[in-house]
């Protein structure tokens, strides 16, 4: 039976599909707004872990793919194209996720170290200037006393 809107109505595999695209797309607005490497390496990694089965089970023998080529011969053309750009889009995370990667390795890492060192200094800095107040208070000046 037909739903309101005149559609067919959806069946399991095609409810299942939908729903992988629906987390698709989540994860996808969560790489658009994040601004923390390490929590869009974690994002890339859940994103790739989601696609792989995703795109095997599309491109499967009878996946999407397939059945859209068997109803609908006119599709041929547009879902050989999207197709391909499943390994693209793989290569494409596994590429970013370096460059992320790289970048925590040494920019991001460098500026880190450079901050640690820098409040290491003024840490010890900050240490000798109390020691030298108490020294002159409690020596020089005799108020240890």
């Amino acid at each position: 039976m037909a739903d309101p809107g005149g559609r067919p109505p959806v069946t399991g595999a095609e409810e299942e599909l939908l729903a992988e695209h629906r987390r698709i797309r989540d994860l996808t607005r969560q790489i658009e707004t994040v601004s923390d490497l390490r929590e869009l390496l974690r994002l890339l990694q859940d994103f790739r872990a989601l696609l792989v089965p995703h795109f095997l089970a599309e491109e499967g023998t009878d996946g999407f793919y397939e059945i859209i080529r068997r109803m609908s011969p006119r599709q041929l053309a547009l879902a050989d194209a999207l197709e391909r750009e499943h390994f693209a889009f793989l290569v494409e995370i596994d590429r970013v996720a370096e460059r992320a990667r790289a970048c925590l390795a040494g920019p991001v890492a460098a500026v880190l170290a450079e901050a640690r060192m820098l409040a290491h200094r003024v840490t010890e800095h900050e240490a000798r200037e109390d020691n030298l107040l108490l020294d002159t208070m409690y020596v020089d000046l005799g108020h240890g006393d």
